[in-house]
């Protein structure tokens, strides 16, 4: 087998619980980028909020590499130093989302690059506020990190006029396991993307990190017979089922580990190092 790209996700993937690169996983993915093999990495989250992860793998030094960011969306070229958007979202797409989440009850923000709205009800509100002070988590949820605007809206018929990246419904893992089929129906002019059990997205039909590496692939000539991806949530289920070797970690959603060519270790026990050395650098496990 040749492998030419090895896609990443981050959160529950390349990253650990405390939210850093392994060691020996960081070793491993510079090593492979030496040998030529393109380094992307495929996440939720946009390119400035995750200089903390290409900066220590060298992405910017080491072959040509990209960030497939806002759930492949956005994407970044190192070494050309260009961007592609895919589609985006408007206004009264956020007006239709933001009056289902007043009629169920849950958080909407509306991501629009360093402005992020946030729709949400008094009660809602409230309850965020205790569980900020209890669990000590920011009542922005860091999409304040890199200089960003986290800007509280009081009507869903609030005016955005920017491009929406993506929406985040936010609720408890109870809410969405009762409400999300409902949701989906509502929706389902888009895609909907279960992250955690407490945290869903909506993106632009069609749009996937899986959307984003058959467009890699073609401007790099690698085929996806020739892409190895790592995942474990519903936003990483287009890309492992688009390339020949998806791997799904150990903490992975069941759906994903369905999909996947194989499962590796999880997160926290070098999973993504572990699978390298399977199929990239063929050392025999211990």
């Amino acid at each position: 087998m040749t492998i030419k790209l090895i896609a990443l996700d981050l959160d529950g993937t390349l990253l650990t619980s405390d939210k850093t690169i392994d060691e020996e996983t960081k070793k491993k993915l510079i090593e492979a980028a030496k040998l030529g093999i393109s380094i992307t990495i495929a996440t939720g989250r946009d390119k400035g909020g995750i200089d903390f992860v290409y900066e220590p793998l060298e992405l910017e030094h080491h072959g040509r590499n990209y960030v497939a960011g806002v759930n492949g969306q956005v994407i970044y070229d190192f070494h050309r130093k260009e961007y592609f958007v895919d589609k985006v979202l408007n206004g009264e797409d956020a007006k239709k989302v933001n009056r289902l989440a007043k009629k169920y009850n849950f958080e909407n923000i509306s991501c629009c690059g360093y402005d992020n709205y946030d729709f949400i009800s008094t009660s809602l509100k409230t309850l965020k506020k205790l569980r900020s002070l209890v669990f000590g988590k920011p009542m922005d949820y860091g999409f304040n990190q890199g200089k960003r605007n986290f800007i509280p809206i009081d009507s869903e018929e609030f005016e955005i006029t920017q491009d929406i990246n993506k929406f985040v419904m936010i609720q408890t893992a109870s809410f969405f396991k009762k409400n999300l089929p409902a949701l989906r129906k509502e929706l389902s002019e888009y895609d909907i993307l279960e992250v955690g059990p407490a945290w869903v997205e909506i993106m632009p039909k069609g749009v996937s990190k899986g959307s984003a590496l058959l467009r890699i692939g073609k401007a790099e000539g690698i085929s996806t017979d020739e892409m190895m991806a790592f995942g474990d949530a519903e936003n990483d289920l287009e890309m492992i089922k688009t390339v020949k070797y998806g791997i799904a970690m150990g903490n992975a959603m069941d759906s994903l580990k369905e999909a996947a060519y194989d499962v590796t270790d999880t997160n926290d026990c070098q999973g993504i190092a572990k699978a390298l050395d399977k199929y990239i650098f063929h050392k025999e496990e211990q």
